[in-house]
């Protein structure tokens, strides 16, 4: 049996090894030349913060006891067979006898493969054995992480009732791993029966086993020899009804999508809204546990405060922070998109990094991110795909590639809610949406709207940048400037055979970030786009009339001056109302935005230098 061995270099690279799990028992025994675990220890009681700022913490390395990895040459962990080893990490030890008690509580259960010190002293990883129902262990990784976490679910609450710790539970997966620890003295029983896991019924041995937060009903014998509960007052009532939900649920505040979730302490480790039946099922719950509360009553505490907040894309920013390897992996993505635009590559790694910027800075920026790539091709070019593989799978809630900008209040509350949203099809939008609601969308810090039900207008901050795909190259109709979108036409299809190293494509962005690199584009850069930009504008009728009859020039010897009302009577006079529109003011505009033609005022308003053709 192998387990993985993963660590980054001082370059940022990532290491990954293999070895017996026999030489993971050996060399725990020892700490490393420089005494590593040792000193560590020592600076736990100072390090209130969390570890992950200990000066030696990111080159740490990291055991992952439940797979046999691999990596790829983009830096991606590759899974090639799992162990049948289950990591269940103890933290906050209160047994009497510390760590040796755990030891010895444990040993007793036959499935216990190994136990060993945490890193920090602190706590204890154990190692349980588990199989199927037929005794062998999945080789496909989808059916191996469906097998895991079952196996945690049934494990969890057996081990809870015997070790007087805080189980340090998460999304349980292939992937979870331990810092490399020291314990001189390590429990190991290589002959552990393995656990016979089934995913529908659990094991009816687990059921027996008395459950760790339970909460005993407070009775007193009546006189006719039956059992009836003491009439709590209030409070008490209240605060018993938090103890059982917190007993039994995890709860969080997801303050991205404003609602609060829970997960079940002993069963599936996977956090979940609670809905409205759910909510009902929690009350049921605690009446039955003779607690005399309404649903009412648990409705509140599950929309207060005493519930703690969590906002998902911190979490993910963190473990990728200070990470970087020094390669360019963003323009190595864009790369990716044929096109003959020469500067597609960097305008691409301005933009990542300002979508990252707005996440990192979620609530606290005063301006958007006012840019939205353009990918332009026929169909079958993998456009909506490479879209989409921008975000990596832990953060897919937060794309949206449906959006429908005629439901406004939807269209604002997306901004506040999701990561990136892929405006398909944009050809499809029209010029009135495009000029205006969209035009002012992209560039909003914040938005203003109502909730549902809601009494009033509340202020929310913008998370979400945005990003468009078309089948037609003729889109944008700003007669001014197209200068929020970056229009890339593409030469084939987008070549999206490797998955991006997610982990080093926002390590890079971060660490851009913290050296004072601009998510935004300077005043050249914006000229630059907006002629770019001018060959994927929609072209007027009225426009291409006026350059069918007139001409341009700055030479004034061989031009004429006129103004908007002269040249408007002449081309209505020739092609119609119908093609030129009745609307002098109108007309007016689109006549001041064509390129490179001179004006000037007089007494009589604005008069064009043109030559008549």
């Amino acid at each position: 049996m192998k387990i993985t061995f993963t660590h980054y270099t001082k370059n940022n690279e990532l290491r990954v090894s293999t070895r017996p799990f026999e030489q993971f028992v050996d060399k725990v025994k020892t700490d490393s030349k420089n005494s590593s675990v040792a000193r560590f220890r020592e600076y736990v009681p100072m390090l209130e913060s969390g570890y992950q700022y200990y000066k030696g913490m990111k080159t740490w390395t990291h055991v992952m006891p439940a797979a046999e990895f691999t990596k790829d040459d983009n830096g991606n962990l590759l899974f090639k067979a799992t162990t049948g080893l289950l990591l269940l990490s103890f933290a906050n030890i209160t047994d009497a006898d510390g760590v040796e008690g755990v030891k010895r509580s444990v040993a007793f259960l036959p499935s216990t493969f190994c136990v060993v010190k945490s890193a920090d002293g602190l706590g204890v990883h154990i190692f349980v054995r588990y199989t199927d129902e037929s005794g062998s262990i999945p080789s496909d990784e989808a059916a191996a992480e469906q097998l895991y976490k079952v196996a945690f679910a049934d494990a969890a609450p057996v081990y809870k009732s015997v070790v007087n710790a805080t189980l340090q539970a998460s999304v349980p997966t292939l992937k979870d791993d331990l810092l490399m620890t020291l314990d001189e003295t390590p429990y190991f029983n290589p002959k552990a029966v393995a656990l016979r896991i089934s995913k529908n019924v659990r094991r009816q041995a687990f059921e027996a086993q008395p459950a760790q937060n339970s909460i005993p009903r407070n009775t007193a014998a009546s006189s006719n020899g039956t059992k009836e509960r003491k009439h709590d007052s209030v409070k008490e009532n209240i605060e018993r009804m938090m103890d059982f939900l917190n007993s039994k649920y995890e709860f969080r505040y997801n303050t991205l999508m404003r609602y609060t979730e829970y997960m079940e302490r002993e069963g599936w480790q996977i956090f979940q809204p609670v809905g409205p039946r759910m909510q009902k099922q929690m009350t049921l719950e605690v009446q039955l546990q003779d607690i005399r509360v309404s649903i009412k009553d648990v409705h509140n505490f599950l929309e207060s405060n005493f519930i703690q907040n969590y906002f998902p894309i911190d979490d993910y920013l963190f473990k990728c922070h200070g990470k970087w390897d020094g390669k360019d992996h963003i323009r190595n993505l864009a790369h990716t998109v044929p096109t003959d635009n020469p500067y597609w590559e960097d305008w691409f790694y301005t933009w990542f990094i300002a979508m990252v910027d707005q996440w990192r800075n979620y609530g606290g920026r005063t301006y958007g991110n006012s840019i939205v790539p353009l990918l332009i091709s026929k169909q079958g070019f993998n456009k909506s795909t490479f879209c989409r593989r921008l975000i990596p799978e832990e953060l897919q809630w937060g794309y949206n590639d449906n959006l429908v900008l005629s439901e406004k209040r939807q269209v604002l509350q997306a901004m506040s809610q999701f990561l990136l949203i892929n405006l398909d099809e944009f050809n499809q939008i029209s010029a009135k949406v495009q000029q205006g609601f969209l035009k002012n969308l992209v560039q909003l810090p914040n938005v203003k709207t109502k909730r549902p039900y809601g009494g009033h207008v509340e202020v929310f901050p913008r998370l979400a940048s945005f990003i468009a795909t078309s089948n037609m190259d003729d889109v944008l109709f700003d007669p001014s400037g197209n200068r929020r979108f970056l229009g890339v036409e593409l030469t084939g299809p987008i070549d999206v055979s490797r998955r991006p190293n997610y982990t080093q494509l926002f390590a890079q962005a971060l660490y851009a970030l913290d050296n004072g690199e601009k998510g935004y584009f300077d005043i050249g850069e914006t000229q630059r786009i907006i002629e770019w930009n001018t060959k994927y504008q929609v072209e007027q009728p009225a426009e291409q009339c006026f350059l069918e009859c007139f001409g341009i020039t700055d030479n004034e010897q061989n031009g004429t001056y006129l103004s908007a009302a002269a040249i408007f009577n002449e081309l209505k006079q020739k092609y119609g109302s119908g093609t030129i529109g009745n609307s002098l003011l109108s007309f007016g505009r689109k006549l001041k935005n064509i390129n490179g033609i001179k004006r000037r005022r007089t007494n009589k308003g604005t008069e064009y230098l043109v030559i008549r053709l």
